[in-house]
């Protein structure tokens, strides 16, 4: 799902919670996981259990030992189920995901914050004795922790197995009963306060998303034309193929009806766990929803009879997910059912229910995702402001009218991510024959038709791409870009097809290109000259491919929507590198701005030396650059086709965190917002002897800098944090302090660098292992400088966290690298300087000469320690 805006969001959740304390029961607000709701109007009082309450709970979970301050506490939960009646109601049981490892250890991070220590991991030392805290067992540590979490893990599912209703084990979510005599929301408390749990909320009882159908018969179909959704140009290209499955999750499919036998494939049975060839009943449709669902996305097309599905010839899995007349379902086996589906080669799941906006759904919607298929869901029916939660991996769909507005009884909220027609729908019925029905029930297997289309334009496309490509070629129907009410707007389906084979002329953030093979991909428009797709750049960051400009060559990218930003910072970067281009030169980045003006974003100046790693460069969107035709160029100002720049992983998205590996060597000064919250520093060349390019950052006086956030999350082994210092100028006994932030929060000491009032010449390397109570989505650095005058200069570059040693050479001249200096360097080096090769050039200065020569001389000499 394409990135929504906060503000919408916070707007929404506020509208919400307002309509709550008005209505009371009427709405069906989202559940919010235990800690993240910060509104007190959402918390209850606090609980005191009774003694057979406790004993209720003791029986109905196994408890382990560091659990009993949890048994014997007053409970306040911070978590409100409401339901909404006839959508979804509650249910005896929970639905609770155990945290996987990454979330665990960050858990455990946590927990270790709080836990008072005596700064071990912080020393005083002198700036120039070399690395800082042993670092050796860092791995171990780490490994260590890897096996505590694992084993957390199988005690969270040991915790909850007594009251185990069944165990969705491909995402790690589980059904469990609610101990008697407790509410929902103190069980879902005390789980919660455990740390081992992702989530909790009630496994809904959800209802079909749709009105009664009237069981009339009408001639047309209102919403194929050109002026609608389209359908009639997406079908010049594809009507769609029987590989090509839609899942439906519903009440049944009439298996005889002629407008959908001959599409059908075997499905499954989630309330028996039974698929359609071991017994499991798929045909008994009592509602008839299933079937009229089946009709809108796939019903056969150009045969003569009927009705017609948006894809003509799709396949169609009966998934039936409710056994019982009223059509009703468990959120968990609604969600089984297309896990299932997907599993067994649907590439869209549908589910017309209620529950899209709880955290279960994008739990399944991330493992079918994973999969390279996708999972639909309708927004609901009652013109509730409770679709809050902003689904990465879920397609919600709300619903158009006739008069192609969006209906007023769609559901709204961020996690809305277009609009289809809903309204008076004829589809294929339960009895053989046809009917109008109205609903998002039906609004979204006519966008999963839809999906399946473009998959099937261009079966290259991933499924993030897929549905990019279709909320991308949305008609708006209010504001710009993305709104609340119609997501990315009207669907499109004939464009959403073009697009997918001659691809578009405008998208919506995250903009991408890594360059993976050698053609020059279709968001590039405008070239200027021979500008290819080459593999001469050296050390590409990703893959073996970059985009290659020489001469005077220039290029363009399409057009991005970013209004939607309002306020919110974002991202421009790309890497770069230059070779056989002369020395002051150029490549120049500029942006389209809001007056469709070229603005110069950055310059970047060839030193005349080839260099032989990408550089890479981050900008903050400019304020003129938020609007809806925003654009990136790149010029090369060269003297001739022998002046090649590269250029590779070009990206433009909106600002979030950092994660790891994170470094900056300050050649775009000192980037705010995006590297550093906040400076008080500058960016200077005035260091000598720089670790890498020639800008570091300058902190004199009481100068500060604090990193952005860093997410370590996603780190699969120890992290360590490094950094070269330089000081100019500075007394003795006066000092450079570096501290990093926990997960709660605390500012500790890293490490404190002292001055010995002797100026340095060159950079001194700080390695350190990152403290594990800084292991989380939040992870920061400060760095302050303790003197008391301006010209005391504290220089600080090549700031890194990372999973990566640096492992300085200690013998430079042993070029051959076994520890022995002998001819064989001395010939290693004669043809590394022949070549012009940089290990080479002993001076670092780009120019290969006598003075090269004379150091490596010098180095051999010194011999290795």
């Amino acid at each position: 799902m394409i990135n929504q805006n906060r503000i919408f969001n916070q707007h929404a959740q506020v509208a919400a919670l307002a309509i709550v304390v008005a209505c009371g029961s009427c709405i069906a607000q989202s559940h919010v996981p235990v800690g993240s709701m910060t509104n007190s109007a959402a918390v209850s009082s606090p609980v005191t259990l009774s003694s057979a309450q406790r004993r209720s709970v003791a029986n109905a979970f196994r408890w382990f030992d560091r659990d009993g301050s949890i048994l014997r506490r007053t409970i306040t939960p911070t978590t409100i189920f409401v339901e909404n009646p006839g959508v979804k109601e509650r249910s005896d049981y929970l639905n609770v995901k155990v945290k996987d490892r990454a979330q665990m250890i960050s858990q455990m991070a946590r927990e270790a914050s709080l836990v008072p220590v005596d700064a071990p991991d912080s020393q005083s030392r002198a700036a120039d004795n070399g690395i800082g805290n042993p670092i050796a067992n860092a791995q171990a540590q780490f490994e260590a922790r890897v096996q505590q979490a694992d084993a957390r893990i199988v005690e969270a599912r040991e915790r909850i197995a007594p009251s185990l209703r069944e165990a969705y084990m491909d995402i790690d979510m589980h059904s469990v009963k609610i101990p008697g005599g407790v509410s929902a929301e103190v069980a879902a408390e005390m789980l919660m306060l455990t740390g081992d749990y992702e989530y909790v909320s009630i496994d809904w009882i959800c209802y079909p998303l749709d009105t009664t159908p009237n069981d009339s018969l009408y001639n047309t179909q209102w919403y194929h034309p050109a002026n609608r959704i389209n359908s009639v140009s997406a079908w010049d290209f594809t009507q769609g193929s029987s590989s090509t499955i839609i899942g439906v999750c519903d009440s049944g499919v009439d298996l005889d009806h002629p407008d959908l036998a001959g599409s059908l494939v075997p499905g499954y049975n989630s309330v028996d766990n039974l698929a359609q060839v071991d017994g499991g009943g798929v045909n008994d449709d009592l509602v008839g929803h299933g079937s009229l669902v089946a009709g809108a996305a796939a019903a056969i097309g150009n045969n003569g009879t009927g009705v017609s599905g948006v894809g003509w010839n799709f396949g169609i899995m009966p998934i039936k997910v409710s056994n019982i007349a009223s059509g009703t379902a468990l959120l968990s086996e609604i969600l089984e059912g297309a896990r299932w589906a997907s599993d067994n080669g649907a590439y869209t799941s549908n589910c017309s229910f209620g529950g899209a906006e709880d955290s279960a759904t994008q739990s399944t919607g991330g493992h079918i995702r994973l999969e390279g298929h996708l999972l639909v869901f309708a927004a609901g029916n009652d013109g509730l402001a409770n679709q809050t939660n902003d689904w990465s991996k879920v397609t919600i769909v709300g619903a158009s009218t006739q008069a192609d507005n969006w209906a007023t009884w769609s559901h709204t909220g961020i996690g809305i991510d277009c609009i289809a027609p809903g309204s008076s729908i004829r589809s294929t019925n339960r009895t053989g024959g046809y009917s109008y029905t109205t609903g998002t029930s039906f609004s979204a297997p006519i966008t999963a038709g839809a999906l399946m289309l473009v998959h099937d334009a261009n079966p290259s496309l991933t499924a993030d791409e897929v549905e990019f490509i279709l909320l991308n070629s949305c008609d708006d129907k209010q504001a710009i870009g993305q709104d609340n009410q119609t997501g990315w707007g009207r669907i499109n389906v004939g464009r959403a097809v073009e697009d997918a084979i001659f691809g578009p002329s405008i998208t919506n953030l995250p903009f991408e290109d890594s360059f993976a093979d050698s053609t020059l991909s279709t968001q590039w428009r405008n070239p200027v000259g021979d500008v290819v797709v080459s593999e001469n750049g050296v050390n590409e960051p990703s893959g073996i491919y970059s985009m290659n400009l020489d001469d005077a060559d220039s290029i363009e990218s399409i057009a991005m929507r970013t209004s939607f930003l309002a306020g919110n910072p974002a991202e421009i970067r790309f890497s770069s590198q230059h070779r056989g281009v002369e020395a002051g030169e150029t490549l120049t980045v500029e942006y389209l701005n809001l007056l469709s003006n070229w603005t110069v974003l950055g310059t970047i100046t060839s030193d005349g030396a080839d260099q032989s790693e990408f550089a890479l460069h981050r900008y903050l969107m400019p304020v003129l650059g938020v609007h809806e035709g925003f654009k990136l160029r790149f010029s090369a100002q060269g003297s001739d086709t022998s002046d090649d720049w590269y250029i590779d992983d070009v990206a433009v998205f909106e600002f979030e965190n950092n994660s790891v590996p994170w470094s900056d060597s300050f050649e775009s000064g000192i980037v705010l917002s995006l590297d550093w919250s906040s400076s008080s520093a500058t960016s200077t060349t005035d260091a000598s002897n720089e670790p890498d390019g020639t800008m570091s950052a300058l902190l004199n006086n009481t100068d500060t800098m604090t990193s952005a956030d860093v997410d370590t999350t996603t780190a699969a082994s120890a992290i360590y944090v490094h950094f070269y210092t330089q000081h100019n100028g500075v007394e003795a006994g006066e000092s450079l302090s570096a501290e990093y932030r926990t997960q709660l929060g605390v500012w500790k000491p890293l490490a404190t660098l002292i001055s010995d009032g002797i100026n340095q010449s060159s950079f001194v390397l700080t390695q350190l292992a990152l403290p594990f109570d800084a292991y989380g989505g939040n992870t920061a650095l400060r760095f302050t400088a303790n003197t008391n005058e301006s010209n005391d200069a504290w220089y600080l570059d090549d700031v890194a966290i990372t999973t990566e040693l640096i492992v300085e050479q200690t013998c430079p001249a042993d070029l051959t690298d076994d520890g022995v200096l002998n001819f064989f360097d001395v010939s290693a080096f004669l043809g590394a300087f022949s070549t012009q090769d940089p290990i080479a050039d002993f001076t670092d200065d780009g120019v290969f000469n006598f003075f090269d020569v004379s150091a490596f001389l010098s180095a051999f000499s010194a011999g290795c320690p």
